[in-house]
């Protein structure tokens, strides 16, 4: 049976992670593309609001470290992680792993069906 990574080179996977990694960023580079914009939005209006968009930055900042605290518990070693651009490159990696398990049980199922094919065909 062919290794079922045989075909994707070490540069091919690099690229994906970072690919894998910047799409996992997207929202949260979003997400702070938002707040600067209500940042400078409150630095017009200096007087009202200001504390209400304080408020809101620090729930968001509080809701994507709860994000990240439960992410580092999903993936294998995420706990001892302690940057957020690490974890992010370990989880890329660690989807790419269960791909390629999940492909490997694929064939895996597939041969065991047509042994069972090929045992019924001859009688057994």
């Amino acid at each position: 049976m062919n290794n079922i990574t045989s075909g994707m080179t070490n540069a091919k996977a690099l690229n994906h992670t970072s690919s894998l990694a910047t799409r996992a960023l997207a929202p949260l580079q979003a997400e702070n593309i938002n707040l600067k914009r209500k940042r400078d939005e409150s630095l017009v209006d200096n007087s009202e609001g200001e504390d209400e968009d304080d408020e809101e930055e620090e729930e968001c900042k509080e809701e994507v470290e709860k994000k990240i605290v439960e992410l580092q518990k999903i993936v294998p070693g995420g706990e001892s992680l302690g940057n957020v651009d690490n974890l992010f490159e370990e989880t890329a990696g660690y989807i790419l792993d269960l791909q390629n398990q999940i492909k490997g049980l694929r064939v895996l199922a597939s041969f065991f069906e047509l042994l069972d094919k090929q045992k019924t065909k001859l009688g057994g």
